[in-house]
């Protein structure tokens, strides 16, 4: 691909300094130019209702996501489907960060009136530290901040901030979305009876470790037919984990990925 060729050739004949004073000058270019077309997507007019319902929602939630548009997107059309195909079980998401996709899962529950429940899970401390097994991850760029990598902490939201973003703007019914705080491995297993079925299972935990974790805890709780969503498929140690599961317990699956690198597959 020519961008990473000449970001190659760029940090070979630069200090890391000019390299990465470069690298915040184009990013900020890209944010202009992504923002724009984030805004003519989310505010066009168009004729199609669904279509318009849909944009709102991603418009409306949006500032309080890490998740690109294409992701949204993504999130959106799966849970939908899910829905539509009338599969039972919870909508769950572990990793949280701010709660924008968790919200646009727990919209489409509330909006199918029939008592869905929506899981979500989250530190609430933000990311865990890496192990050597994620290896060095590529500069990160959210709304208008760089990070070098992925570090500790990183992807932060808080419990009051998504607890306010649930029940006091959204209006969400807390007897329908229940918010877990705690590490994966000191939560999941000991709801997994208490989520029951799952309908969609989405994974936004970064690392090998969460990843690995998540899969073996609530994988068996997801219905044949259901769906689970892996939005850190294209870093190394999240990709790791979700093959070496597919390896151990003899799955043959068909990943679909979007624009992003995320995948998701049918159970």
């Amino acid at each position: 691909m020519p961008l990473r060729k000449a970001q190659g050739i760029l940090k070979k004949v630069l200090s890391e300094k000019a390299f990465n004073e470069l690298y915040k000058v184009a990013c900020n270019g890209f944010d202009v130019y992504q923002s724009i077309l984030d805004k003519i997507y989310y505010g066009y007019p168009i004729k199609d209702y669904d279509e318009w319902v849909k944009r709102r929602r991603l418009g409306f939630i949006s500032p309080f996501t890490m998740t690109s548009r294409v992701g949204l997107i993504a999130t959106y059309d799966v849970v939908k489907e899910a829905v539509q195909k009338q599969i039972k079980g919870s909508f769950v998401e572990c990793g949280v960060a701010r709660g924008g996709c968790s919200a646009l899962m727990a919209i489409i529950a509330r909006n199918e009136r029939k008592g869905r429940e929506t899981w979500l899970f989250d530190s609430f401390e933000g990311l865990p530290k890496q192990t050597e097994v994620d290896g060095i991850q590529k500069p990160v760029r959210h709304k208008g901040k760089t990070s070098n990598d992925l570090a500790e902490g990183y992807c932060l939201g808080t419990y009051e901030e998504v607890y306010n973003l649930m029940f006091e703007k959204l209006g969400l019914d807390c007897n329908e979305v229940v918010l877990v705080k705690g590490w994966f491995q000191e939560t999941l297993s000991k709801n997994k009876s208490r989520i029951g079925q799952i309908a969609v299972l989405r994974l936004d935990g970064d690392w090998y470790e969460s990843t690995k974790c998540c899969l073996e805890s609530l994988y068996d709780n997801v219905v044949e037919g259901g769906y689970v969503i892996i939005d850190d498929y294209q870093l190394a140690g999240c990709k790791l984990a979700v093959d070496e599961f597919f390896k151990n317990r003899k799955l043959d699956v068909i990943i679909t990925n979007d624009a992003d690198g995320r995948g998701y597959w049918i159970k």
